[in-house]
């Protein structure tokens, strides 16, 4: 195969001026995929629209080719042996094995917002030829759903850490950058977007809970996005549990910004009620940074057993363990020890090897 394996990477949901979730999937591995050596001769791929702003995925390997696929349903593949998109949108047929990447279940899991159509999902499921999951229980959400898929070549292959980003700050460094954002007091932190899945309600509710609230902490959001309506009930659980006072909402932070933020913070909660895999619990654990998570979907094994697990809904305990880590000395520093080694087990360069391999083995399977 000359170069390597010819593989077309739809990255069309990194071609943006901000992005996290999927787009910092693409833009973390894309570059360990597209490096000498990897055994691939990428051609990144950016569906309609999209490639009007295609300068955005410039700063991305830079020498790699790029491709306009004008419309989502009709890609053209000529010149691959395979296509993957990162993203959930496949041709209607394809003349080399198309792979994807799933990064949950929710539409099927929980399937009450209309928006979240698990159509596309299912098609493109019984197209491919190889499909990626995040996680074991993402594995095993697959089985349950789609039995059929059994006879495909399925691959768990998780996040990586960036971690020349998400190290353990200076503590001088790190308190003049929260200076510059406000940020005066202790503080507890909430990663993600403002959407009920995530369950902020719990973590404001289990603040006003707490010690740390006594003694002076505040409680950090960090994500943006959600509905008017659904961030003035926030606003107004805030009130009622008489906390407005000592919480601040960040949309966005810079990337420079966030690592500070999170090595700052004392605890990070996260009460989630779905996560498809949750990578800022391994950035925090990565700053050195100990938390609490919920008991819901793939979260306990992310944490890997190094962070306490709670019920989502269990408002006491959440408060409980949140006071654990912060006054507790002995128990914080060996979560923080025990995080600080689990991170290190997960770096996008073996993101990138195991999705090598994968792609190779679909290849070898399809013939």
């Amino acid at each position: 195969m000359g170069l390597g394996i010819r593989t077309g990477l739809d990255v069309t949901q990194a071609v943006k001026r901000k992005g996290r979730g999927i787009a910092r999937y693409i833009r973390d591995v894309s570059p360990f995929l597209t490096s000498t050596g990897s055994g691939l001769d990428v051609t990144f791929c950016i569906r309609s629209e999209r490639w009007l702003h295609r300068e955005y995925f410039n700063d991305v390997s830079r020498s790699s080719k790029r491709r306009w696929m004008p419309l989502s349903s009709i890609m053209s593949v000529r010149g691959l042996d395979l296509f993957h998109s990162f993203g959930n949108h496949l041709p209607l047929w394809s003349p080399v094995p198309t792979t994807f990447t799933i990064h949950d279940f929710r539409a099927l899991d929980n399937p009450i917002n209309p928006s979240e159509s698990p159509g596309r999902l299912r098609r493109n499921i019984k197209r491919a030829a190889g499909i990626i999951c995040l996680t074991e229980h993402g594995r095993g959400r697959l089985e349950e759903h789609f039995p059929g898929t059994l006879n495909r070549h399925v691959a768990v292959i998780p996040h990586g850490v960036n971690h020349r980003v998400f190290y353990p700050r200076d503590p001088g460094n790190t308190a003049k950058v929260l200076s510059s954002l406000g940020l005066t007091r202790p503080y507890l932190l909430q990663l993600g977007s403002w959407f009920p899945h995530k369950n902020p309600e719990l973590s404001i509710r289990a603040f006003a809970d707490t010690d740390a609230f006594r003694n002076d902490h505040e409680l950090v959001f960090v994500g943006g996005g959600g509905t008017r309506a659904y961030k003035d009930s926030l606003a107004s659980i805030a009130a009622d549990c008489g906390v407005s006072g000592r919480i601040k909402w960040f949309d966005h932070l810079s990337n420079e910004d966030l690592p500070f933020l999170v090595s700052g913070a004392s605890c990070l909660v996260h009460p989630s009620r779905y996560e498809g895999f949750c990578l800022p619990i391994l950035e925090a654990m990565a700053c050195g940074l100990p938390g609490v998570v919920s008991d819901s979907s793939c979260l306990p094994e992310v944490s890997g057993g190094v962070w306490p697990v709670v019920a989502q809904d269990d408002v006491t305990a959440f408060a409980a363990e949140i006071d654990r880590l912060i006054f507790d000395s002995e128990k914080r520093q060996h979560i923080v020890s025990a995080g600080l080694e689990r991170a290190q087990n997960f770096t996008w360069k073996n993101t990138a090897l195991l999705t090598t391999q994968f792609f190779a083995d679909v290849l070898e399977k399809t013939g």
